[in-house]
């Protein structure tokens, strides 16, 4: 059968679902172009820049067995015109008719054949993963991944999967996030420790799709890693290289903590921040006893000053910060009250909670 008839709105949804493995220009004509193949009464949806690629499908009411590549941006953009809530889609020649009441397009499609071929992972384990906490664990350390280019192996995010323990760690160079939950109660026992670092953009599309399943299977090859997220499949190269050992700038836990309010704390440092200048970054953090005092001077634009209450009762001490690296954690974490451990002025402020560690170096005040 070469036409069938499709639900517009599932055909926009989905569409829009692979549109965001977009990556500007395509080297090759057929990268920007979007692979469905027909499978009985369900067509799966494919579409890859190489390093990354989305799979997706969706039950159709008839019988459908072919395959084709079409531009996605353009299909999609068509789509959105048409009125009906149904389209006819038909194959002719080099040819694909959609069509919607009086309307009609023609667009040029190419052979499924010219489309890369997608890895096959066999006879791997397969990780089970639990939705809800793996977007926990991307939210608590997305904000840390490195974003230039002289840390290749810092632009990902390190996973470390051993005893059964799912661990995520990213760091820029100048704070760490690194966190770890338990995998799921039904997950075959991992006995080798498997470490790989997943590019940045691939973990957080991933995130995206990330809403009302329940579990997710994860899959591990030599230099690609595959979610099955049940009707959508997530496909990621790997960075190759050797994340640093993170653990040994981690310190010992320290017996000097402030225990303050996250929201009063996360907003005091907003409005500090709005003084700030690229050769001004830094916050002053002046530690008092049951005292936080948050000041920033910036000369030519003004000054800003506010006293916090906290619980600490340790040697007064003066940081320097910049406010965005304590921001970023407090604005996600969901607890009322946050402690920090603190070391020394020139030492880092180190927060625990439940399997998470962020750590965060101080700036030197201009």
């Amino acid at each position: 059968m070469n036409s069938i008839k499709v639900e517009k709105r599932k055909l926009i949804e989905i569409l829009q679902k692979l549109n965001i493995v977009s990556s500007g220009k395509a080297t090759l004509p057929v990268l920007s172009t979007v692979l469905i193949k027909g499978e009985g009464r369900k067509i799966k949806f494919t579409f890859t820049n190489l390093e990354l690629t989305i799979i997706s499908q969706i039950e159709i009411p008839s019988e459908f067995n072919q395959s084709f590549c079409v531009s996605l941006v353009k299909f999609l953009s068509i789509l959105k015109e048409l009125t009906s809530e149904v389209v006819d889609l038909r194959l002719e020649k080099n040819f694909l008719w959609i069509t919607c009441e009086n309307c009609e397009f023609k667009l040029n499609i190419i052979s499924a054949e010219e489309f890369p071929s997608l890895p096959i992972l066999k006879d791997r384990q397969t990780i089970k993963l639990n939705a809800e906490i793996l977007k926990e664990m991307i939210n608590l350390t997305y904000f840390s991944v490195f974003t230039g280019e002289a840390n290749y192996v810092l632009t990902g995010f390190l996973w470390e999967v051993e005893a059964n323990i799912l661990k995520i760690t990213t760091s820029d160079t100048k704070r760490l996030a690194t966190i770890e939950r338990p995998l799921s109660p039904q997950q075959p026992e991992i006995g080798v420790k498997k470490c790989f670092i997943i590019p940045q953009r691939a973990v957080m599309e991933l995130n995206k799709l990330l809403k009302n399943q329940e579990e997710i299977k994860l899959t591990v090859g030599s230099n690609q890693v595959y979610f099955d997220l049940g009707d959508t499949q997530l496909i990621s190269q790997l960075i190759e290289g050797e994340f640093p050992d993170y653990q040994k700038v981690i310190p010992p836990e320290s017996e000097n903590k402030f225990k303050v309010n996250r929201e009063k704390f996360l907003n005091s440092l907003k409005r500090a921040n709005l003084l700030t200048a690229p050769e001004y970054q830094g916050v002053k953090l002046e530690l008092k006893r049951n005292k936080l005092v948050v000041s920033k001077t910036t000369p030519q634009l003004g000054e800003y000053k506010e006293d916090i209450d906290i619980e600490f009762k340790g040697k007064e001490l003066v940081f320097g910060f910049n406010p965005q690296y304590l921001i970023d954690i407090l604005k996600v974490l969901e607890e009322e009250e946050v402690v920090f451990e603190v070391y020394a002025s020139e030492k880092p402020l180190v927060l625990r909670n439940k399997g998470f560690i962020y750590l965060a170096l101080p700036m030197r005040l201009s």
